[in-house]
């Protein structure tokens, strides 16, 4: 059984830019086997480049499509070892075992090695980004919007003031970072793919987050779902859900997450709560969730305990367990959507007979 992808929460979208914007393209196959007595089963699997730190970049950026997260990860820091025992040095190779670190919730020797990166490299945008996201996970802001800040003069200064704007809606200024980082983006002229889907996950969150239902659903309707990372997938079912059409969750959602190689514990959740809202007799989705959830629960899985507190908020409800496991989340994350989750799991327990309200 694999590792699978930590809380989604934990994961920038703008570290999915750095990453789709450095890296070099290393395509992809499936094996098919020849013979119909074979096992009947199709993996996609990176081809790998000739230079394994080319391969590793790009195992680390598709990592954020649905299925891939779990396996890539854990790849990426099986080659990472030999490599880094070999040129301990090498900064890049220190990078990219930053960022398998943070994707493990190992925050504290992430930030060490970004350090020690930026020490040698002041001017290394990537490095100072990264160091954005895990102090804005931490509950850091100030910290966070001062490594934002080091990006200027390094790098573009629409990413830049996009970084800085991410991290002040945390701080609670949601309505006036939406409105600037718009403003921003009708005089930043024409922007890179990559960069698009990064800036409308962030303007449809804020969007959101304001019940802004049309500007988030048009914010994310200009890019192919089915080709979208897990973080916009989950933010376009939260989007839907929130209204109750549980019915377009299931009819959309499901089958890019059927086509996938695995299933992403954050896609399950919303999967099983529109199973929910459409009142589904079969619950296909709910029965995958709990088998995931046991698996969890074996392991005392604490880089899921969200997915496990949402399960016994929203799926089985459960006041003390729910409670147990958003404080456990709350030691480890700090974001405004982690402190909601607490505070509904405390309504919960203070409150059982009282269905939480997500």
């Amino acid at each position: 059984m694999d590792n699978d992808m930590p809380t989604l929460r934990f994961i920038s979208p703008l570290l999915f830019l750095v990453f789709i914007a450095t890296s070099s393209p290393v395509h992809s196959e499936s094996y098919v086997p020849k013979s119909n007595q074979s096992i009947v089963a199709s993996w996609t699997v990176p081809k790998p480049a000739q230079q394994p730190k080319i391969f590793i970049a790009q195992l680390l950026n598709d990592a954020s499509k649905p299925g891939l997260a779990s396996r890539y990860y854990g790849r990426a820091g099986a080659l990472l070892k030999p490599l880094l025992v070999a040129n301990p040095n090498d900064l890049e190779l220190q990078f990219y075992s930053a960022t398998v670190l943070q994707h493990y919730h190992q925050f504290n020797q992430a930030q060490q090695l970004l350090t020690q990166i930026l020490q040698y490299q002041p001017d290394n945008v990537a490095a100072w980004l990264m160091k954005a996201n895990i102090h804005m996970v931490q509950g850091d802001l100030d910290a966070a919007k001062s490594a934002c800040l080091q990006v200027l003069g390094q790098g573009s200064l629409f990413v830049s003031s996009a970084c800085v704007l991410e991290v002040s809606a945390e701080q609670g200024n949601v309505a006036q970072s939406y409105q600037q980082l718009r403003n921003i983006v009708k005089v930043a002229g024409d922007i890179p793919i990559a960069q698009q889907v990064w800036l409308n996950q962030i303007l449809a969150d804020l969007a959101h987050r304001q019940q802004l239902t049309q500007q988030a659903i048009d914010h994310l309707s200009g890019y192919p779902l089915n080709q979208a990372p897990v973080s916009y997938l989950a933010l376009w079912a939260d989007i839907y859900l929130a209204q109750q059409q549980g019915q377009i969750v299931l009819e959309t959602l499901g089958p890019i997450v059927e086509a996938s190689d695995s299933f992403d514990d954050a896609l399950l959740l919303r999967l099983t709560l529109a199973e929910q809202i459409t009142k589904a007799t079969n619950g296909v989705w709910q029965q995958r969730l709990t088998q995931r959830i046991e698996i969890r629960l074996q392991r005392n899985d604490t880089a899921h305990a969200a997915d496990i507190a949402q399960y016994y908020l929203d799926i089985v409800p459960n006041p003390i367990k729910a409670l147990y496991w958003a404080r456990i989340n709350w030691q480890q994350a700090k974001l405004g959507s982690d402190e909601r989750l607490l505070k509904r799991a405390l309504a919960f327990k203070e409150s059982p007979d009282k269905k939480p309200q997500i």
